[in-house]
């Protein structure tokens, strides 16, 4: 596999100026006003440690994008929380647990890894495995209504981070 071409430094430069926005607000969403100082100085550290340290391209976001990704998380989230406690409770346990194979077509990154880590933070859903080519090995609580779900997951973080959705191969 050839190696991937180092980003430009102006994408660098963004995704820092991004990542240290974000830092600082959730900063200022979880302590407040009152330590803003310190919060500008961890949030500048984190940033500019990130953006040294980030492999390949950073993937820059769009700010309102990223807001409703948020939304589209937290309904998520609370959807997928309902329904997986109302099988866990109901008399006959309508589950269908299993492994799913999946090909993510996002590129390697940040996109990808976001992808990883949402769907593990989402109800029902474990990602087990992944190889180097995007082929997960993903656990779900109910197996019919995963693949769905991967695929608008997959189809919400290419907007997230303006990528050609044509150029995405996803198979359930």
């Amino acid at each position: 596999m050839p190696p991937r071409p180092l980003p430009s430094p102006a994408a660098r430069r963004l995704w820092t100026l991004q990542t240290f926005v974000l830092l600082l607000i959730l900063w200022v969403a979880l302590d407040g006003f009152a330590t803003v100082g310190v919060g500008l100085l961890f949030a500048a550290l984190g940033a500019l440690l990130g953006g040294w340290l980030v492999p390949g391209e950073p993937y820059p976001w769009r700010p309102l994008r990223l807001a409703g990704f948020a939304l589209y998380f937290l309904r998520t989230s609370f959807r997928g929380g309902l329904d997986v406690g109302w099988r866990a409770l109901h008399p006959r346990l309508p589950i269908d647990p299993g492994m799913l194979d999946y090909q993510c077509g996002l590129p390697p990154g940040l996109p990808r890894t976001a992808f990883i880590a949402i769907c593990n933070l989402q109800p029902g859903t474990l990602c087990v495995d992944m190889d180097d080519d995007g082929h997960m090995r993903i656990h779900a609580l109910n197996r019919a209504g995963a693949c769905a779900d991967l695929v608008e997951l997959e189809s919400r973080l290419q907007v997230l981070f303006s990528l050609d959705r044509a150029a995405a191969a996803h198979r359930a």
